[in-house]
């Protein structure tokens, strides 16, 4: 398990006018990251990406107004890395959701800046799974999370990027890409297809099965569209909570449901990957805007 390292230490990695470092809340240290093509904040708790903003854009990713920021809990809102495993683990129900990654402190590695963009590379380890977070701001927004297992047994891995996207409404949106695909309604165990472009007007809470595909997100109140790519995946999740879920979430806000949709890039159900000792998985995706 990684432990908090110091402002100080973390101060090894900053760029002059490229990468900084502050304390959100006491010993809870976030990177800001400003280069020509784009912002963004990253929260070492998670490694979990809060912002990115294009140059001269609206934001791409929502955190919510209500989020917590503390050692232990998840942060409501940007990518959450969800790791070794999707919601709950497959045969220990007292393991937590998600995994351990989204909810502890994570090792900065490296940084490095050129003309496409800035790179950060964050590590984390487990029971043997190392994990290695590579996020690029640049004209996209790039992550690339690689498992590699450090053990002697094979060890099957899941997991997700599970993104958070800026929307001026719900009811503004449409999300195209996955038209005839299956998938599981996990609201109510069924199995469905998918007809047409997807709109949004009640909780959806799906994982679409067998699909590798690129999904647009239309956003007519601000004729934007959001791109969101990903390899190593054969599931995609789309998710808002609507209103009655979002009222019961602490860290959401009553209304916050309205200005968000997860557009996840996921290792989900069955699509999970059993690697050898000494192999490595790696799951990404890459959110642009246009």
């Amino acid at each position: 398990m990684n432990t908090l390292e110091s402002l100080e230490t973390l101060e090894n990695f900053a760029i002059d006018e490229t990468i900084i470092f502050q304390e959100l809340t006491p010993d809870y240290p976030v990177v800001h990251i400003t280069n020509s093509h784009a912002k963004a904040s990253i929260a070492l708790h998670g490694a979990h990406v809060l912002e990115y903003t294009p140059t001269s854009q609206r934001p791409v990713i929502f955190t919510s107004e209500s989020a917590i920021y503390e050692e232990g809990t998840a942060i409501r809102g940007g990518i959450p890395v969800c790791w070794p495993w999707f919601s709950a683990h497959p045969t220990d129900k007292s393991l937590p959701s998600h995994g351990y990654a989204r909810k502890a402190f994570w090792k900065l590695f490296r940084t490095f800046d050129n003309k496409e963009g800035t790179t950060l590379i964050f590590t984390f380890s487990e029971n043997e799974l190392h994990a290695e977070l590579t996020i690029k701001v640049g004209e996209s927004l790039d992550l690339e999370l690689k498992t590699t297992n450090t053990g002697s047994e094979s060890v099957v891995i899941g997991g997700a990027l599970h993104t958070y996207l800026n929307i001026s409404d719900i009811e503004n949106i449409s999300i195209s890409g996955l038209d005839q695909a299956s998938y599981i309604d996990s609201l109510t165990d069924t199995s469905e297809t998918q007809n047409a472009d997807i709109t949004i007007d009640e909780e959806v809470d799906r994982v679409y099965t067998d699909t590798d595909h690129t999904v647009s997100l239309y956003d007519k109140a601000w004729n934007r569209s959001l791109i969101v790519e990903k390899t190593g995946s054969l599931s995609t999740v789309i998710w808002n909570p609507w209103i009655d879920k979002a009222a019961e979430l602490k860290d959401l806000g009553d209304d916050e449901y309205k200005k968000f949709v997860c557009i996840e890039a996921t290792n989900a159900l069955e699509d999970v990957y059993r690697v050898a000792p000494g192999f490595s998985h790696i799951l990404g995706t890459t959110i642009t805007a246009v």
